[in-house]
Protein backbone atom coordinates (compact mmCIF):
# COMPACT_ATOMS: atom_id res chain seq x y z
CA UNK A 1 0.00 0.00 0.00
CA UNK A 2 1.40 3.34 -1.05
CA UNK A 3 1.78 5.85 1.72
CA UNK A 4 0.94 9.52 1.42
CA UNK A 5 4.64 10.39 1.79
CA UNK A 6 5.60 8.16 -1.14
CA UNK A 7 2.85 9.64 -3.33
CA UNK A 8 3.98 13.16 -2.52
CA UNK A 9 7.58 12.24 -3.26
CA UNK A 10 6.64 11.03 -6.75
CA UNK A 11 4.72 14.18 -7.62
CA UNK A 12 6.64 17.10 -9.20
CA UNK A 13 6.87 20.25 -7.14
CA UNK A 14 4.98 23.28 -8.41
CA UNK A 15 7.14 25.01 -11.01
CA UNK A 16 9.83 22.29 -10.86
CA UNK A 17 10.13 21.89 -14.65
CA UNK A 18 10.33 25.65 -15.20
CA UNK A 19 13.01 25.98 -12.52
CA UNK A 20 15.06 23.21 -14.13
CA UNK A 21 14.80 24.93 -17.50
CA UNK A 22 16.00 28.17 -15.96
CA UNK A 23 18.88 26.46 -14.19
CA UNK A 24 20.27 24.49 -17.13
CA UNK A 25 21.58 27.42 -19.23
CA UNK A 26 23.52 28.69 -16.21
CA UNK A 27 25.11 25.28 -15.63
CA UNK A 28 25.76 24.80 -19.34
CA UNK A 29 27.45 28.19 -19.62
CA UNK A 30 29.62 27.46 -16.60
CA UNK A 31 30.76 24.17 -18.11
CA UNK A 32 31.42 25.81 -21.47
CA UNK A 33 33.95 28.06 -19.78
CA UNK A 34 35.89 25.04 -18.54
CA UNK A 35 38.52 23.19 -20.54
CA UNK A 36 37.35 19.71 -21.75
CA UNK A 37 38.79 16.74 -19.86
CA UNK A 38 40.55 14.18 -22.07
CA UNK A 39 39.32 11.11 -20.18
CA UNK A 40 35.89 9.52 -20.40
CA UNK A 41 35.91 8.84 -16.71
CA UNK A 42 36.36 12.55 -16.06
CA UNK A 43 33.48 13.31 -18.42
CA UNK A 44 31.21 10.90 -16.61
CA UNK A 45 32.08 12.54 -13.34
CA UNK A 46 31.22 15.92 -14.82
CA UNK A 47 27.81 14.63 -15.97
CA UNK A 48 27.12 13.56 -12.43
CA UNK A 49 28.11 17.03 -11.25
CA UNK A 50 25.82 18.59 -13.89
CA UNK A 51 22.83 16.53 -12.73
CA UNK A 52 23.57 17.42 -9.15
CA UNK A 53 23.86 21.10 -9.98
CA UNK A 54 20.52 21.04 -11.81
CA UNK A 55 18.86 19.55 -8.77
CA UNK A 56 20.55 22.11 -6.56
CA UNK A 57 19.48 24.85 -8.94
CA UNK A 58 15.87 23.69 -8.64
CA UNK A 59 16.19 23.68 -4.88
CA UNK A 60 17.73 27.13 -4.94
CA UNK A 61 14.84 28.42 -7.04
CA UNK A 62 12.14 26.97 -4.80
CA UNK A 63 13.65 27.08 -1.34
CA UNK A 64 14.41 29.89 1.12
CA UNK A 65 17.80 28.19 1.56
CA UNK A 66 18.70 29.03 -2.04
CA UNK A 67 21.32 31.58 -1.06
CA UNK A 68 23.18 29.04 1.06
CA UNK A 69 23.01 26.50 -1.77
CA UNK A 70 24.38 29.10 -4.19
CA UNK A 71 27.30 29.74 -1.87
CA UNK A 72 27.96 25.98 -1.72
CA UNK A 73 27.97 25.73 -5.53
CA UNK A 74 30.38 28.65 -5.84
CA UNK A 75 32.63 27.13 -3.22
CA UNK A 76 32.70 23.77 -5.02
CA UNK A 77 33.62 25.42 -8.34
CA UNK A 78 36.37 27.44 -6.65
CA UNK A 79 37.79 24.34 -4.99
CA UNK A 80 37.77 22.41 -8.26
CA UNK A 81 39.55 25.28 -10.05
CA UNK A 82 42.31 25.22 -7.46
CA UNK A 83 42.53 21.43 -7.64
CA UNK A 84 43.25 21.47 -11.37
CA UNK A 85 46.89 21.70 -12.53
CA UNK A 86 48.04 25.31 -12.50
CA UNK A 87 48.77 25.47 -16.22
CA UNK A 88 45.62 23.69 -17.44
CA UNK A 89 44.05 27.04 -18.42
CA UNK A 90 46.79 27.87 -20.94
CA UNK A 91 45.60 27.75 -24.58
CA UNK A 92 46.47 24.59 -26.47
CA UNK A 93 49.39 24.74 -28.86
CA UNK A 94 50.94 27.87 -27.34
CA UNK A 95 53.74 26.74 -25.00
CA UNK A 96 55.28 29.22 -22.59
CA UNK A 97 58.99 29.54 -21.87
CA UNK A 98 59.72 30.20 -18.19
CA UNK A 99 62.83 30.41 -16.01
CA UNK A 100 63.26 29.76 -12.29
CA UNK A 101 66.32 29.20 -10.13
CA UNK A 102 66.31 25.57 -11.30
CA UNK A 103 66.54 26.48 -14.97
CA UNK A 104 64.33 26.87 -18.04
CA UNK A 105 61.02 25.11 -18.67
CA UNK A 106 58.61 24.68 -21.55
CA UNK A 107 55.13 24.92 -20.06
CA UNK A 108 52.05 23.43 -21.74
CA UNK A 109 48.51 22.86 -20.44
CA UNK A 110 49.12 19.11 -20.22
CA UNK A 111 52.70 19.03 -18.92
CA UNK A 112 55.96 20.87 -18.30
CA UNK A 113 59.45 19.99 -19.44
CA UNK A 114 62.71 21.14 -17.87
CA UNK A 115 65.16 22.12 -20.61
CA UNK A 116 68.34 22.67 -18.62
CA UNK A 117 70.04 24.81 -15.99
CA UNK A 118 69.79 27.96 -18.09
CA UNK A 119 70.01 31.40 -16.54
CA UNK A 120 68.53 32.99 -19.69
CA UNK A 121 66.75 31.53 -22.70
CA UNK A 122 64.74 32.41 -25.80
CA UNK A 123 62.67 30.79 -28.55
CA UNK A 124 63.78 30.06 -32.09
CA UNK A 125 61.58 31.90 -34.65
CA UNK A 126 59.19 28.99 -35.22
CA UNK A 127 59.24 27.66 -31.68
CA UNK A 128 60.97 24.39 -32.55
CA UNK A 129 64.05 25.10 -30.42
CA UNK A 130 65.20 27.11 -27.44
CA UNK A 131 68.62 28.73 -27.03
CA UNK A 132 69.93 29.11 -23.49
CA UNK A 133 73.09 30.07 -21.66
CA UNK A 134 74.75 28.20 -18.83
CA UNK A 135 78.01 29.64 -17.52
CA UNK A 136 80.42 29.69 -20.45
CA UNK A 137 78.19 27.69 -22.78
CA UNK A 138 75.53 28.55 -25.35
CA UNK A 139 73.18 25.58 -25.75
CA UNK A 140 70.39 24.85 -28.23
CA UNK A 141 67.73 22.30 -27.30
CA UNK A 142 64.43 21.07 -28.66
CA UNK A 143 61.16 21.51 -26.75
CA UNK A 144 61.62 17.91 -25.62
CA UNK A 145 64.96 18.91 -23.98
CA UNK A 146 67.13 17.13 -26.57
CA UNK A 147 70.45 18.97 -26.89
CA UNK A 148 71.13 19.92 -30.53
CA UNK A 149 74.44 21.71 -30.06
CA UNK A 150 76.70 23.33 -27.49
CA UNK A 151 79.19 26.15 -27.97
CA UNK A 152 81.79 26.76 -25.24
CA UNK A 153 83.55 30.09 -24.76
CA UNK A 154 86.46 31.21 -22.52
CA UNK A 155 84.26 33.62 -20.54
CA UNK A 156 80.69 33.66 -19.23
CA UNK A 157 78.03 34.26 -21.88
CA UNK A 158 74.65 35.95 -21.58
CA UNK A 159 71.66 37.43 -23.41
CA UNK A 160 71.17 34.92 -26.26
CA UNK A 161 68.87 35.76 -29.18
CA UNK A 162 67.87 33.57 -32.13
CA UNK A 163 67.33 35.43 -35.40
CA UNK A 164 63.66 35.96 -36.19
CA UNK A 165 63.47 35.21 -39.93
CA UNK A 166 64.64 31.70 -40.86
CA UNK A 167 66.69 31.17 -37.72
CA UNK A 168 70.06 31.02 -39.50
CA UNK A 169 71.91 32.94 -36.77
CA UNK A 170 72.18 33.05 -32.98
CA UNK A 171 73.56 36.14 -31.25
CA UNK A 172 74.87 36.30 -27.70
CA UNK A 173 77.10 38.42 -25.50
CA UNK A 174 80.45 37.46 -24.02
CA UNK A 175 81.29 40.23 -21.59
CA UNK A 176 80.82 43.42 -23.65
CA UNK A 177 81.41 41.71 -27.00
CA UNK A 178 78.52 40.79 -29.31
CA UNK A 179 79.09 37.47 -31.06
CA UNK A 180 77.12 35.55 -33.69
CA UNK A 181 77.17 31.87 -34.63
CA UNK A 182 75.32 30.02 -37.39
CA UNK A 183 72.10 28.39 -36.21
CA UNK A 184 73.60 24.90 -36.22
CA UNK A 185 76.23 25.93 -33.65
CA UNK A 186 79.25 25.37 -35.90
CA UNK A 187 82.21 26.81 -33.94
CA UNK A 188 83.94 27.77 -37.19
CA UNK A 189 81.22 30.35 -37.84
CA UNK A 190 81.38 31.94 -34.37
CA UNK A 191 82.70 35.51 -34.62
CA UNK A 192 82.43 38.97 -32.99
CA UNK A 193 80.24 41.62 -34.59
CA UNK A 194 80.25 44.43 -32.01
CA UNK A 195 82.13 45.87 -29.04
CA UNK A 196 81.28 47.90 -25.93
CA UNK A 197 77.86 46.29 -25.69
CA UNK A 198 75.59 46.81 -22.70
CA UNK A 199 74.09 43.79 -20.95
CA UNK A 200 70.88 43.93 -23.01
CA UNK A 201 69.57 41.14 -25.22
CA UNK A 202 70.25 42.09 -28.89
CA UNK A 203 67.28 42.44 -31.25
CA UNK A 204 67.23 40.91 -34.74
CA UNK A 205 65.47 43.00 -37.34
CA UNK A 206 62.54 41.04 -38.84
CA UNK A 207 62.66 39.57 -42.35
CA UNK A 208 66.43 39.18 -42.19
CA UNK A 209 68.99 36.97 -40.48
CA UNK A 210 71.75 39.51 -41.10
CA UNK A 211 70.84 42.76 -39.34
CA UNK A 212 71.34 42.84 -35.60
CA UNK A 213 70.72 45.74 -33.20
CA UNK A 214 72.37 46.07 -29.82
CA UNK A 215 72.70 48.66 -27.03
CA UNK A 216 76.07 50.18 -26.19
CA UNK A 217 77.48 51.07 -22.79
CA UNK A 218 77.39 54.81 -23.60
CA UNK A 219 73.63 54.68 -24.31
CA UNK A 220 73.87 54.62 -28.11
CA UNK A 221 72.19 51.95 -30.24
CA UNK A 222 73.94 50.32 -33.19
CA UNK A 223 72.73 48.08 -36.03
CA UNK A 224 75.25 45.91 -37.88
CA UNK A 225 75.35 43.52 -40.82
CA UNK A 226 76.59 40.35 -39.11
CA UNK A 227 77.97 38.91 -42.37
CA UNK A 228 80.08 41.86 -43.48
CA UNK A 229 80.59 43.53 -40.10
CA UNK A 230 79.46 46.85 -41.59
CA UNK A 231 77.67 49.29 -39.27
CA UNK A 232 74.34 50.18 -40.89
CA UNK A 233 73.54 52.98 -38.47
CA UNK A 234 74.33 54.23 -35.00
CA UNK A 235 71.95 56.41 -33.01
CA UNK A 236 73.32 59.43 -31.13
CA UNK A 237 74.05 59.11 -27.44
CA UNK A 238 70.93 60.31 -25.58
CA UNK A 239 71.19 63.49 -23.52
CA UNK A 240 70.22 61.53 -20.40
CA UNK A 241 73.03 58.98 -21.01
CA UNK A 242 70.60 56.23 -20.06
CA UNK A 243 71.55 52.79 -21.32
CA UNK A 244 68.51 51.00 -22.79
CA UNK A 245 67.11 48.15 -20.72
CA UNK A 246 65.36 46.41 -23.60
CA UNK A 247 65.20 46.55 -27.40
CA UNK A 248 62.44 45.29 -29.69
CA UNK A 249 61.77 45.58 -33.42
CA UNK A 250 58.21 45.84 -34.69
CA UNK A 251 57.01 42.86 -36.73
CA UNK A 252 57.15 44.95 -39.93
CA UNK A 253 60.72 46.05 -39.21
CA UNK A 254 59.82 49.73 -39.57
CA UNK A 255 60.22 50.75 -35.92
CA UNK A 256 62.60 49.97 -33.11
CA UNK A 257 61.51 50.48 -29.51
CA UNK A 258 64.13 51.12 -26.82
CA UNK A 259 63.09 50.99 -23.17
CA UNK A 260 65.09 53.02 -20.65
CA UNK A 261 64.55 53.56 -16.94
CA UNK A 262 62.10 56.44 -17.32
CA UNK A 263 61.19 56.58 -21.02
CA UNK A 264 60.48 54.72 -24.23
CA UNK A 265 62.20 55.86 -27.43
CA UNK A 266 60.78 54.97 -30.85
CA UNK A 267 63.24 54.96 -33.77
CA UNK A 268 62.63 54.33 -37.45
CA UNK A 269 64.44 51.65 -39.45
CA UNK A 270 67.36 54.00 -40.08
CA UNK A 271 67.91 54.82 -36.42
CA UNK A 272 66.27 58.25 -36.43
CA UNK A 273 64.38 59.12 -33.25
CA UNK A 274 60.70 59.60 -33.99
CA UNK A 275 59.25 59.89 -30.51
CA UNK A 276 60.16 59.73 -26.85
CA UNK A 277 57.52 58.78 -24.30
CA UNK A 278 58.08 59.66 -20.65
CA UNK A 279 57.01 56.97 -18.19
CA UNK A 280 55.31 57.61 -14.82
CA UNK A 281 57.77 55.47 -12.87
CA UNK A 282 60.83 53.27 -13.18
CA UNK A 283 60.50 50.82 -16.08
CA UNK A 284 61.56 47.20 -15.71
CA UNK A 285 60.34 45.24 -18.74
CA UNK A 286 58.95 45.68 -22.23
CA UNK A 287 56.76 43.47 -24.40
CA UNK A 288 56.04 44.82 -27.87
CA UNK A 289 52.62 43.88 -29.24
CA UNK A 290 52.84 41.50 -32.24
CA UNK A 291 51.14 44.14 -34.40
CA UNK A 292 53.93 46.60 -33.61
CA UNK A 293 51.37 49.31 -32.81
CA UNK A 294 51.64 49.18 -29.03
CA UNK A 295 53.46 47.67 -26.09
CA UNK A 296 53.11 46.58 -22.50
CA UNK A 297 55.57 48.11 -20.04
CA UNK A 298 56.19 46.85 -16.52
CA UNK A 299 56.73 49.55 -13.92
CA UNK A 300 57.38 49.09 -10.21
CA UNK A 301 53.77 48.34 -9.29
CA UNK A 302 51.71 48.14 -12.48
CA UNK A 303 51.62 47.20 -16.15
CA UNK A 304 50.83 49.88 -18.73
CA UNK A 305 49.65 49.46 -22.30
CA UNK A 306 51.03 52.24 -24.50
CA UNK A 307 50.17 53.06 -28.10
CA UNK A 308 53.12 54.08 -30.30
CA UNK A 309 51.25 56.27 -32.74
CA UNK A 310 49.68 58.63 -30.21
CA UNK A 311 49.90 59.49 -26.53
CA UNK A 312 47.51 56.98 -25.08
CA UNK A 313 48.06 54.63 -22.20
CA UNK A 314 45.97 52.56 -19.84
CA UNK A 315 46.64 50.43 -16.81
CA UNK A 316 46.36 46.71 -17.59
CA UNK A 317 47.25 45.45 -14.13
CA UNK A 318 48.09 46.74 -10.66
CA UNK A 319 50.70 44.73 -8.76
CA UNK A 320 54.32 43.62 -8.76
CA UNK A 321 55.04 41.71 -11.97
CA UNK A 322 57.92 39.45 -12.96
CA UNK A 323 57.72 38.54 -16.64
CA UNK A 324 55.22 39.38 -19.39
CA UNK A 325 54.59 38.03 -22.89
CA UNK A 326 51.99 38.52 -25.62
CA UNK A 327 50.26 35.61 -27.29
CA UNK A 328 51.01 35.15 -30.98
CA UNK A 329 47.70 36.72 -32.07
CA UNK A 330 48.10 39.61 -29.63
CA UNK A 331 44.73 39.00 -27.96
CA UNK A 332 46.17 37.93 -24.61
CA UNK A 333 48.93 39.12 -22.31
CA UNK A 334 50.53 36.64 -19.91
CA UNK A 335 51.61 38.29 -16.65
CA UNK A 336 53.72 36.74 -13.89
CA UNK A 337 52.28 37.99 -10.57
CA UNK A 338 54.90 36.88 -8.10
CA UNK A 339 53.24 38.29 -4.98
CA UNK A 340 50.22 36.02 -5.45
CA UNK A 341 52.16 33.07 -6.93
CA UNK A 342 50.01 33.30 -10.05
CA UNK A 343 50.22 33.74 -13.77
CA UNK A 344 47.42 35.88 -15.15
CA UNK A 345 46.03 35.70 -18.68
CA UNK A 346 44.65 39.15 -19.52
CA UNK A 347 42.21 39.07 -22.43
CA UNK A 348 40.57 38.72 -24.81
CA UNK A 349 38.86 41.96 -23.92
CA UNK A 350 38.56 42.46 -20.18
CA UNK A 351 38.64 38.80 -19.30
CA UNK A 352 41.17 37.70 -16.65
CA UNK A 353 42.10 34.08 -15.91
CA UNK A 354 44.30 33.22 -12.95
CA UNK A 355 46.69 30.25 -12.89
CA UNK A 356 47.18 29.49 -9.20
CA UNK A 357 50.20 28.03 -7.41
CA UNK A 358 52.60 28.13 -10.35
CA UNK A 359 55.71 27.85 -8.15
CA UNK A 360 54.65 24.47 -6.76
CA UNK A 361 53.96 23.14 -10.25
CA UNK A 362 57.63 23.54 -11.20
CA UNK A 363 59.10 22.77 -7.80
CA UNK A 364 59.14 25.13 -4.83
CA UNK A 365 62.95 24.98 -4.60
CA UNK A 366 63.22 26.86 -7.88
CA UNK A 367 61.19 29.82 -6.71
CA UNK A 368 58.71 31.76 -8.83
CA UNK A 369 58.86 30.88 -12.56
CA UNK A 370 59.43 34.03 -14.58
CA UNK A 371 57.60 34.33 -17.90
CA UNK A 372 60.17 34.68 -20.69
CA UNK A 373 58.22 34.09 -23.91
CA UNK A 374 54.94 32.82 -25.29
CA UNK A 375 55.48 30.86 -28.46
CA UNK A 376 55.74 32.26 -31.02
CA UNK A 377 55.20 35.98 -30.79
CA UNK A 378 58.16 36.77 -33.04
Amino acid sequence: MTTVRERLRDQPLPGEAEAAARSWPVVEAALAERAPHPHRRGMAARLVVVCGLICLGVGAALSPAGAAVGDWIGDRFAREDHARPAFAALPEGQPVLAISRRGAYVVRPENTRRLGSFSQAGWSPHGLHVVGVQGRRVIAVTKAATVKWTLARPRAVHDPAWSTHEGFRVAYLEGTTVRVVVGNGDPATDHPVGRRAAAVTPAWRPHSDRWLTYAMTDGAIETVDVDSGRVLWRSPVPASFETPRALAWSSRGDRLVALSSHSVTVLDRHGRVRRTIALPGVARELALHPSGDGMAVVLANRVLEIRLDRKRERVLFQGTVDGIAWSQDGRRLLVGWQGADQWLILGPGRRVRALHGVTGELGAAGGFPRVVGWCCAS
